[in-house]
Formats: structure tokens, sequence, C-alpha cells
């Protein structure tokens, strides 16, 4: 698969829009590999906002290594939809796919991860994160998939509540680093 050549990722949010967009009035696409900046630039964008709007330590590494893993999975086990207002794009969402041991609740074993789901903030509250993600739950019911998960920041959460996403049985458990990982343990 081709991908498009690297684009520089700019850090700022676009504040140019002339016109602010009606809820149900984005186009929603399939992204391509040409999208991958654009993918790359909300993915950053929706780190800083969640990290309270401070561009973190190692931002470079952070977009080179996020910019690998896009390129890396873009086609394969990853796909996006973006939504567009007046040509431009103004909000994403992914779906990833995974292959889970089958089990009594989900008997086929597929399982669908949505990330990535992000809105400029001249957009955000007019239903474009909604119409994203109720497209991709679509696309993984068609795919014969049962189970559907997410992280949620504290401002997408009632969105994805409101949809009939709740808490789940999974627990979870972060590692501190190794040293070789670059923690300090001592």
């Amino acid at each position: 698969m081709e991908h498009a050549g690297t684009a520089q990722v700019r850090r700022v949010h676009h504040f140019d829009m002339t016109a602010q967009p009606e809820p149900g009035r984005f186009l929603i696409r399939e992204a391509s590999a040409a999208d991958i900046p654009t993918l790359l630039e909300f993915r950053l964008a929706m780190m800083v906002d969640i990290s309270g709007g401070e561009i973190p330590a190692g931002y470079g590494e952070l977009s080179r290594v996020n910019e690998t893993w896009l390129r890396e999975h873009f086609g394969r086990d990853f796909s996006a939809l973006l939504a567009e207002f007046g040509g431009r794009p103004v909000a994403s969402a992914g779906l990833m796919w995974f292959n889970h041991p089958p089990g009594i609740q989900n008997p086929g074993g597929r399982e669908a991860y949505i990330l990535n789901v992000y809105t400029k903030p001249e957009a955000r509250r007019m239903g474009a994160a909604r119409l994203l993600v109720e497209q991709l739950i679509a696309q993984a019911g068609a795919a014969g998939t049962r189970m559907i998960w997410l992280r949620a920041s504290e401002a997408g959460r009632p969105l994805y509540e409101s949809m009939g996403f709740g808490t789940g049985k999974y627990l979870q458990l972060k590692p501190e680093p190794t040293q070789a990982e670059g923690g300090d343990r001592g």
C-alpha cells in the first residue's frame, strides 16, 4: 500500500471556519491513506486536550511514533471516518479490529475498539462525533461484531453513555515501566 508523503503536523486548531455547521449537516466519509496527516493532527490535538491543553514534553517523538503507527495499521486492522464541513475535516473517529477468543457473549470472537474520536473546538456539540460513532457501530455490527468498546475522556463520557456504552467487567492495570523502558525504580 502506498502512503502519502509525510506532512508537518500543525499544533494549532483551525478557527477560520466562516460558518458554523448545523447538526446533521456534515459529510461523513471513509478516510484514505492520504488523510493520515489529518488523522495524526486530530489524534495529537485530542491528547493535548486530554492533558489540559499542555503540549507534552517529547511532543515531536510522540508525533513521530503515532505517524508510524497510523501508517503501519491503516487499512490493515485500523480504519477511520472523517466528518467534513465546507469541504474541510472537522472531526474523526477510528475503528480497530481485534480477534479475541470466542466466548459466550461474543461467539465470533471479533471485537471492535473505537478510538481517536476528536472534534475541532469550533465544531463541537453539533453532532459530528455522534454521527461518526453511530456509523462505526453500524460497520462493526455489519461485520458480525458483538463486542465494541472504547475509552472515554470525561468530556466524551456523556455522549457514549447516551449511546448505550457502559462500564464492563474489564479491570485495568498500568505496570510501572522498567529501567530499560526509561523508568527509574531507584
